[in-house]
């Protein structure tokens, strides 16, 4: 089942991760719409992989594919509105979780929880940061791995914009 935020307010699910820059990381998060109908093949045969055909969103993804596509909605079986979305990607790795995450719009709110369940000195460093507000991630892929690019989901947190 593709997982979509709808009616999971007051909770942030985050994303760490190393990524060589802004413009990339932005790039995988945006929706592309597709122009050219003979573009759609060509995209769909680079992004419904046949390594992922038994997964149990492949099927629902491969359905809600119509001229358009979101990298990273795909990868993780999920689906998201692009205004709950903020990234980040800082100049220096860190494993301070306090310092990935200062920045981000109400992480006052939910910093102590993240760091509860994950400490906040991480067992590797990061440098790039994904948040979706109003929105309670709980499916079963946790990393990707792209070749610039790779995500670790840590978790869902409760939050408020006070």
């Amino acid at each position: 089942m593709i997982f979509d935020y709808k009616d999971k307010e007051n909770y942030v699910s985050v994303w760490l991760g190393k990524c060589n820059s802004y413009e990339e990381l932005d790039a995988y998060l945006s929706t592309d719409y597709i122009d050219d109908k003979g573009d759609v093949e060509k995209i769909r045969i680079q992004l419904f992989l046949p390594c992922n055909k038994n997964r149990p969103c492949e099927r629902e993804l491969e359905s809600v594919f119509d001229e358009s596509y979101n990298q990273f909605a795909y990868d993780f079986g999920l689906s998201f509105d692009e205004d709950f979305r903020e990234a980040s990607v800082l100049e220096e790795f860190s494993d301070n979780l306090h310092t990935l995450l200062s920045g981000f719009s109400a992480f006052d709110t939910f910093i102590e929880e993240a760091k509860g369940a994950n400490g906040n000195t991480l067992a590797q460093s990061y440098n790039a940061a994904v948040i979706l507000y109003n929105f309670k991630y709980n499916g079963k892929i946790t990393d990707v791995k792209h070749e610039n690019l790779n995500l670790h989901f840590i978790g869902s947190f409760s939050f408020s914009f006070r």
